[in-house]
């Protein structure tokens, strides 16, 4: 699983973002995700990158993505670069990469100090921040991150009369550590302080806040199977003051997963799980209460897939899920008609990959099908996610 807040480029995001979600998504988000084997491969790599996208059961893909570039010039200094997008509830600003500068002046390189930003063309948009390291990365480390978003726009804004008055802070904690070789343990935590702008009008502001925390716990059997969970929680708030109405919304989503793998590496790969996903939007409207709503999405699938490569560079996955899902978007003061479904849901999904001989590289081709509704709606859109290092 990905995350989204290195680079910020907050400029274009002052708006309330509406939630896509339906009774399928999260299975459709599951089907469409990175084998689980491949996914933890990824912790270990410092330079690579990584896409998937796929279709959401709305009239939007879910997309995530991530880059990794890390050069080693010494055992003093490291100089790179990281790009991370996870779109799957509304639609996000384009990511700018994280570049940064990795600098150990101990002798052990155990403790390492960054200076770390986002360029851009318009130095108001501009990132600035540091971090301190203990080990180095992607194996066996812990990393602290400090960035000031838009660190120069009230200082640089020269379009119009809009500024801060509280300029948007971001703290990340980034760890990864294996305490033995059967664990491995994962930390992605993000969290964004509040932030306060206020329009060129000088009357409307927009208050944002935002956290991002991911745990990936894993526990190697042997070389050839292994259990783990993946633990999501993320909130989402924002808010538009104006003198004649306010706008807020709030998103909460948490997200647990548990699985189990066995054949990594062999001629064929089993995976089994059991995931739960809550998702829950609130938005109100002072102005016109009547918009004003609240959706919640609930859902619980067990799944399983069976990975097989066929030769040096083709293999097949086919997975099943099924879940019991609930949604409702319950409108308190309208009159607009509350809607609330819960069923079954069940999805087959059959893939190819193409792969490079040493499988470093890896594409994968999806389509699926809507085996709770073959009569009416048998086909379930598609995905493609692509892996490699270098």
């Amino acid at each position: 699983m990905l995350t989204s807040l290195n680079g910020m480029a907050l400029e274009a995001d002052r708006e309330i973002n509406h939630v896509r979600v339906f009774d399928e998504t999260f299975l459709d988000i599951n089907a469409n995700a990175i084998r689980k084997s491949v996914n933890a491969s990824w912790y270990d790599i410092e330079n690579g990158w990584r896409i998937v996208g796929g279709s959401s059961s709305t009239d939007r893909l879910f997309l995530q993505s991530e880059l990794r570039f890390n050069q080693r010039m010494s055992d003093s200094f490291n100089f790179g670069m990281e790009l991370e997008q996870d779109d799957f509830y509304a639609k996000k600003t384009v990511q700018q990469p994280l570049v940064f500068a990795d600098i150990y002046p101990f002798s052990s390189k155990n403790i390492g100090f960054s200076f770390m930003g986002t360029p851009s063309v318009h130095k108001k948009e501009s990132d600035l921040g540091l971090a301190v390291t203990l080990g180095q990365r992607y194996k066996n480390y812990v990393r602290l991150s400090w960035l000031s978003n838009n660190h120069y726009y009230n200082e640089k804004n020269d379009t119009d009369n809009a500024y801060y008055n509280k300029l948007p802070e971001t703290i990340m904690l980034q760890s990864a550590y294996r305490p033995s070789q059967h664990w491995q343990i994962f930390l992605n935590w993000k969290k964004r302080q509040a932030s306060d702008y206020v329009f060129d009008d000088q009357v409307t502001r927009f208050i944002d806040e935002f956290y991002d925390y991911k745990t990936t716990v894993n526990y190697h059997f042997n070389a050839y199977q292994f259990a783990g969970v993946e633990l999501h929680t993320l909130l989402d708030a924002r808010s538009i003051l104006e003198t004649a109405a306010n706008q807020v919304q709030d998103i909460g989503y948490d997200s647990v997963d548990l699985y189990w793998v066995s054949g990594v590496g062999q001629e064929y790969e089993l995976t089994v799980g059991l995931r739960h996903d809550d998702f829950l939007e609130e938005f109100i409207h002072s102005g016109n209460p009547g918009e004003s709503y609240n959706l919640k999405l609930k859902t619980t699938q067990a799944y399983a897939a069976v990975y097989h490569d066929i030769s040096t560079h083709q293999a097949w996955d086919i997975g099943l899920y099924a879940g019991w899902s609930e949604r409702s978007k319950i409108y308190p003061t309208s009159t607009n008609p509350d809607s609330i479904n819960e069923g079954v849901q069940v999805k087959l999904r059959t893939s190819w990959e193409y792969h490079s001989a040493d499988k470093k590289s890896r594409v994968l081709f999806s389509f699926s099908l809507n085996i709770d509704d073959l009569i009416d709606d048998p086909t379930d859109g598609g995905g493609i996610s692509f892996q490699s290092s270098f």
